[in-house]
């Protein structure tokens, strides 16, 4: 048996084989909805910000990734201003491999382009309230 010959043959599907595991397609990500991200921004500081118009979403380069455009009012304060506000969303992946999308971030510019106002260390899991079934 010349194991010269076989070498090469096994070397070149264990490559195949790393290459074809590497690139095995990813579960896609779980959807984010604008009622989802609605009620995230209206429930998560219900006493400063709740949500009165919600613009669209960016998608920036990093796919794990939404902005959304909201206008906010704060419910306490009827006086107040509301402020145009960019609210940052980011898909992470859980320590047992499942992927959440979450609030990480809530700014305004609504004082200038220099200066910016908000919260940019959030980490808040988006859910929708499920409706309770009334028997």
């Amino acid at each position: 048996m010349n194991y010269g010959e076989k070498v090469p043959s096994v070397l070149c599907c264990l490559l195949l084989s790393l290459i074809m595991g590497c690139n095995l397609p990813f579960s896609p990500a779980p959807p984010l909805t604008t009622a989802e991200a609605r009620h995230t921004l209206d429930h998560w500081n219900p006493n400063y910000c709740q949500v009165k118009e919600f613009y669209g979403w960016y998608q920036p380069a990093a796919p794990d990734t939404r902005l959304a455009y909201v206008l906010l009012i704060n419910p306490k304060d009827p006086a107040a201003k509301p402020v145009l506000s960019v609210a940052r969303f980011q898909l992470l992946t859980r320590p047992d491999g499942s992927q959440e999308w979450f609030l990480t971030s809530l700014l305004s510019h609504s004082q200038g382009l220099s200066l910016r106002q908000g919260w940019d260390n959030l980490l808040i899991p988006v859910k929708i309230e499920t409706p309770k079934v009334v028997e």
